[in-house]
């Protein structure tokens, strides 16, 4: 191997190993994203939490809970049997029973009422914004007494009561710890609290890290940057699966250790898909980046449909350049409309695209006309649509038996000028027309 054949492919090794550095911190800002914009943001938070409550198996798993708590602080029983004459004391105690029953049916129906959703999203709104504060016991729904984190939900069991038909002099007396649902214990708070101080900066620095590294990458790739544009796509794509497996197979996991009771498992594998809903959004938007920013690498690429695309284009470039980028303005917009990707609905995601879209078409632009600088305006579709006959057109090698060699020869020539072919297949059937005739 000659000196420049062995710098040649170090330099090849060196871009290859940036792509790959930079797709496993794409892998990992998936989940710093997902983080930050979960746990770190109160709103997202509350409207999390809003739609786990508006779940029926979680319901289910709240309102049992609920009603568990009214009667562990509200002696049922005795109330009754004080309630009935002495000769029906004795009723009293399947009374209770038949009561408790129905108070899960009240208290499953209570939860999907707007007071009691409404008591919910205020607990979870300050049990966040505590929780993001670490202020100790502060606050009246939730607490972090003893280095626990708990949120307070008596008014919502005092809400079941009342619908129960509970004397409100019965309620009035329930505890404070009434309802209280631990959220995180000093072990577990400690842990997020050094996770969170981690994780709050990290997202701005992996996007400017991964910038500069997909970047770097790109201009190092001399004379094969458009494949290196072809892997930073491939790249978000494989983070963005590999950040769904983990969720999935995560998921499982949890639910595992979580689930006592396979009656518990519903409601705990539907909290885990409503609390990282967030997760598969970020990582379906890497998907779809990487899919775009793959298509813009084939558009500038050597296969036959691409090339024939440029072909069509070129003309338009380089006669009307307003009016081509206002067909990329228009495709931009539309983009933006669907807004495949999450980041197009952040004032900055929005702007970053633009300047990435408007730099890959000015790219697309000047490699058609230094491709087809003398390109005739034809009608539209004419360069396209040898391509979509290349089937019929392209084996001509196999025509040998009713034409002359030159004949094939023209017509291959003619085909690769139109864009049918490229140069490796026009070789590959130019080597078969003449080993054929010797």
């Amino acid at each position: 191997m000659t000196a420049a054949a062995s710098s040649e492919s170090k330099h090849r090794l060196t871009v290859a190993i940036v792509l790959v550095v930079a797709a496993i911190l794409t892998f990992i800002a998936i989940f710093s994203f997902w983080v930050n914009r979960q746990a770190m943001n109160t709103d997202n938070w509350t409207e999390t939490s809003g739609q786990l409550l508006d779940d029926e198996e979680i319901q289910a798993q709240l309102s049992t809970f609920l009603v568990a708590q009214l009667y562990a602080n509200v002696d049922v029983q005795a109330e009754l049997e004080r309630a009935l004459p002495p000769e029906a004391s004795a009723l009293a105690g399947p009374a209770a029973g038949g009561l408790r029953q129905l108070a899960q049916q009240v208290a499953e129906r209570a939860l999907t009422t707007a007071a009691v959703q409404s008591i919910w999203a205020e607990a979870n709104t300050v049990a966040h914004e505590n929780f993001l504060k670490v202020i100790n016991d502060e606050g009246d729904l939730v607490s972090t007494g003893e280095g626990e984190v708990t949120l307070q939900l008596g008014d919502v069991v005092s809400q079941v009561g009342e619908q129960v038909g509970v004397p409100s002099d019965l309620l009035a007396k329930l505890p404070e710890d009434a309802g209280e649902l631990k959220v995180l214990d000093s072990q577990q708070l400690s842990t997020s609290q050094k996770v969170a101080k981690a994780v709050r900066k990290l997202p701005i620095v992996l996007t400017a890290l991964l910038l500069l590294l997909y970047g770097g990458a790109i201009y190092l790739a001399r004379g094969r940057r458009r494949e290196a544009v072809r892997a930073t796509g491939f790249g978000f794509i494989v983070a963005g699966v590999l950040a769904l497996l983990l969720r999935s197979l995560a998921g499982d996991n949890i639910t595992d250790s979580l689930a006592a009771t396979a009656s518990v498992e519903p409601a705990v594998e539907h909290a885990w898909e409503i609390g990282t809903s967030l997760l598969v959004t970020v990582a379906v938007s890497a998907i779809a980046f990487g899919v775009l920013v793959v298509i813009g690498a084939w558009l500038a690429g050597k296969t036959a449909p691409a090339t024939a695309l440029r072909r069509e284009a070129s003309p338009y470039f380089r006669e009307n350049q307003a009016a081509m980028y206002g067909v990329a303005a228009a495709i931009w917009l539309a983009l933006i409309a669907w807004a495949p990707i999450e980041a197009f609905r952040k004032p900055f995601g929005i702007l970053l695209f633009a300047v990435l879209f408007a730099i890959g078409t000015e790219v697309l632009r000047r490699q058609a006309l230094s491709e087809f600088p003398n390109q005739p305006r034809r009608p539209l579709g004419s360069d396209l649509q040898p391509v979509w006959s290349r089937r019929e057109r392209a084996p001509v090698a196999a025509s040998g038996e009713s034409s002359s060699q030159l004949g094939d020869l023209e017509r291959l020539t003619a085909l690769r000028r139109e864009g049918a072919l490229t140069d490796e297949e026009f070789e590959a059937q130019k080597k078969g027309i003449l080993s054929d005739r010797k």
